[in-house]
């Protein structure tokens, strides 16, 4: 192999070697991505009035009996604890929450817990695992001198105990936080406020899609900047051909079809939420109304606690924008390098 053989070929590997790697960081993010679920149920603080237990289950009961009974989970925040297996042999600390209601609203993981269970919790598998090692569904756990058997084991990410109720003898618990499925038929605002004055409770919505509009948007910046090179590409390719030349018709077929391809995706894909739609288009205050609110409840979701999905969504969220803004970032130092290389060893895409 001469030397120009092989620095040729020295170079297009490393040119593969590049494109692999903008591959496999892409494809990373589109893995997060996919993990990320909607949250099951809009999550709203209480405020003011902090129902207790007797009163959640009053509540509960009226909703059972109504003619369209809204899907609700109660929490109560236990705060930071220090539990044990019932022999106490191994000991750590989780979060413990109790919950009220169908679980499944609060997390689809946590729907292994009946509504009437009042010895039943649902553990995270690293405290399972620190608690019990691989045998943990079934074992028992001791809570401030009160014993609970595991329902199911859940895979949150972060130490998390969720109780079906508090047993007798300790502290009454208030329930600072609801969670309601959402329903189709019903914007989220309407549906919250109407079950928060059926039962004279006051409420924050604190929920968010945000992490996964932006990890979807960031994940559409590479498909997009490609596609950008490849137009900018035909429209240089199609100047080089007159009217009388094959290659003049080739590339204006392939320049009209990528053009038609972006006017369809517009067409059928896009849309744009209903609530951000101004009642008139003369209200010029309204888009300013609109992200002064948004970015105000977005610092609030971030400022409370958040649920175990919430905070899986932010998690994964974060790795997708990486992912999707860093193939970008490789994808631009090749076109750069490539732009700065001699004819002999052009790097294009």
């Amino acid at each position: 192999m001469s030397g120009n053989s092989q620095k040729d070929f020295i170079h297009r590997a490393g040119f593969l070697a590049v494109w692999l790697l903008i591959l496999c960081v892409y494809f990373a993010g589109v893995r997060e991505y996919i993990q990320m679920r909607n949250e099951p149920g809009i999550s709203v603080f209480l405020s003011s009035v902090y129902p207790q237990e007797k009163e959640v289950q009053e509540i509960l009961k009226q909703e059972e009996k109504s003619d369209l009974p809204e899907d609700v989970c109660f929490y109560a925040d236990g705060g930071l604890q220090e539990i044990s297996q019932k022999d106490g042999n191994r000991q750590t600390e989780v979060l413990v929450g109790y919950i009220k209601g169908n679980s499944a609203v609060y997390d689809w993981q946590a729907g292994g817990m009946t509504k009437e269970d009042p010895d039943g919790c649902i553990i995270d598998r690293t405290a399972a695992w620190e608690l019990f090692g691989n045998e943990a569904a079934g074992g028992q756990i001791l809570v401030q001198d009160h014993i609970y058997t595991v329902r199911k084991v859940a895979d949150w990410g972060q130490k998390i105990l969720l109780l079906g109720a508090a047993q007798k003898g300790e502290k009454e618990l208030s329930y600072s936080r609801i969670f309601i499925r959402k329903r189709n038929n019903k914007t989220v605002q309407n549906m919250v406020s109407g079950f928060l004055t059926k039962y004279n409770l006051q409420g924050t919505i604190v929920s968010s899609n945000l992490p996964r509009i932006v990890g979807f948007t960031a994940l559409l910046l590479f498909p997009g900047l490609v596609f950008c090179c490849l137009w900018r590409e035909v429209c240089r390719e199609k100047r080089k051909y007159t009217i009388k030349e094959a290659g003049y018709w080739i590339w204006n077929i392939l320049y009209f079809a990528m053009a038609g391809f972006v006017i369809w995706l517009f067409v059928t894909r896009a849309s744009w939420p209903e609530d951000w739609i101004p009642p008139q288009w003369s209200d010029f205050t309204f888009w300013q109304k609109k992200i002064t609110s948004f970015s105000s409840d977005f610092r609030l979701y971030l400022a409370l606690p958040k649920s175990a999905v919430q905070t899986r969504q932010l998690l994964l969220g974060g790795k997708t924008i990486c992912c999707g803004v860093l193939s970008c970032f490789i994808y631009l130092l090749m076109k750069v390098y490539g732009g700065r290389s001699n004819d002999k060893n052009p790097v294009d895409f």
